[in-house]
This record gives structure tokens, sequence and C-alpha cells, in this order.
């Protein structure tokens, strides 16, 4: 199983990020993870860098090890807005963005504050919210596709389309997921986590190349396949575990991990 980490950017200032990404990328985690939030209260942190600030700031210190949104929220920014960053930013990571989305939080959620806050609009229906994302995901498509509008002419566009993944917490979004994106993810102790992921993989058709994977608090030992909860996630079919480090940000914690990883 592939062995990720995801860094709370709210945790810790930019210099202790900044080492925390070198170290990641000399341990050999696959991919480096980060939270797409405006406010860090949610973490109980008192500050947040933005998403894909961080994620280019990474880029910049490294120059191997993927780079990767768990998630960005469908909500925050313009579908067209959104295709320009991405772009952007997998531009100049050198292909080494996967761009994880989520289809937001319903109105009066604990999660949905930050929205409120700067005026952005939350959608009532969860239908109404998966369809925003298959939308968003058509319009960055249809600005990255090499037959596009005239309209386009001059938009950034990725030599390489980065892959794109969806957290879910729900049968519809794991459906979407596996119909339209490259891969799902969900939580490490959903009650429906392994149903999430069957019905991901059956509307993917089972393609080699769907990416399945868990993220789960940070635990050394979770990379460990003789670890149960390792085997058990083998057994539900994840192909990739992502360690999230959500209060502190230790390089000793995640150079810990190098004996489990190839």
């Amino acid at each position: 199983m592939i062995i990720d980490i995801q860094l709370n950017q709210g945790a810790a200032p930019w210099p202790a990020l900044r080492d925390a990404a070198i170290a990641a990328e000399e341990t050999g985690y696959s991919t480096l993870w980060n939270l797409d939030h405006f406010s860090g209260s949610m973490f109980r942190t008192d500050s947040m860098l933005e998403c894909f600030t961080s994620i280019t700031a990474w880029a910049g210190v490294t120059n191997t090890i993927g780079l990767g949104t768990l998630v960005t929220n469908v909500m925050n920014r313009e579908p067209g807005l959104l295709a320009n960053i991405v772009s952007s930013v997998q531009q100049i990571a050198g292909d080494r963005f996967t761009l994880g989305i989520g289809a937001g939080t319903a109105p009066n959620s604990p999660w949905g504050g930050e929205q409120e806050a700067l005026g952005l609009p939350l959608l009532p229906t969860m239908a109404q919210r998966h369809a925003r994302l298959a939308e968003v995901v058509d319009t960055m498509r249809g600005i990255w596709a090499h037959d596009r509008s005239d309209s386009f002419a001059g938009f950034p566009r990725p030599v390489s389309s980065p892959r794109i993944i969806a957290g879910t917490n729900s049968i519809g979004l794991s459906r979407l997921a596996g119909e339209r994106l490259d891969g799902v993810n969900t939580r490490f102790n959903h009650p429906q986590r392994a149903e999430f992921i069957a019905t991901a993989r059956e509307a993917s058709s089972n393609r080699e190349d769907f990416d399945v994977s868990v993220w789960a608090p940070f635990n050394a030992e979770f990379a460990d396949p003789s670890h149960e909860f390792h085997k058990e996630l083998v057994a539900d079919g994840v192909n990739r575990l992502i360690l999230f480090m959500s209060d502190v940000v230790s390089v000793g914690a995640i150079t810990s991990v190098k004996k489990y990883l190839n």
C-alpha cells in the first residue's frame, strides 16, 4: 500500500511546514497533502495558510514528492478560477499535483462557518452539491482540453491534466467518483467505508489506475504491513493510506515512518 502524509497548514508557521515537506520527501512518502480551509478555528488554531499558496511553496522546496489537496471545496472558488489555479500549480510542480475535491457542506453545518463569514454560497441539498462538483470538473476539463473553445485562448493549460479524486461521505458521490474521476478518498472510521470503496470501484469498472485512499490520524505503526488496521484497509481494497498530522507538525514523527517505506 502507498503511504502518504497530510499536514494541517494551520498547525505551524511556514518555516516548520517547509522543513516538514522536505523531510516527507526525504523519508519516502509518495504524496504530501494539505487542507482547503480559510480559518484554522475548526482545528483549534488561530491561522491557516491558504491551500494553493502553500502547495505552490512546497513545490518550490521539493523535487519528487507528489502534492495534493485533501480536499478542495468546490464552493470556495469559481470553476474557471480553480481551473486556472490548478493548471498553474501543475506547471510549477512539474506534473506532481493531484486535485482532491469535495462537494462542500450543508447550510448551518459547523463546517460551513468560514464560507458564511465570507459570503460564499452553501447549497442546501446533497444532490445540488454533487451536481456542482460534476459541473466544476467539466468546466476545468473543458478549459484544459486541446479542442477547447476559442474563448479560452491564452488560459493556462497543464502539459498533463492532474488526476482528480473526490473525498466522499455518501454512496452517490462514491459512484460519481468512480464514473467520472480518478479516485476516491474517505475517512478511516466511517461506518460505510467499505461500502463507499466497493461502490466507487464498481462504478470505475475496476480500473487498475483508479486510486482508493483512506485518511487516518497520524500513527507511524499504521504504515506497517503487519498492523491489523493496515491489513483491514488492504482487505477493503484500499491502495493508499494518508496519515494526517492534524495538531502538530513534527519532523521527528514524519521520519519515524521511514522503516516501513520502500
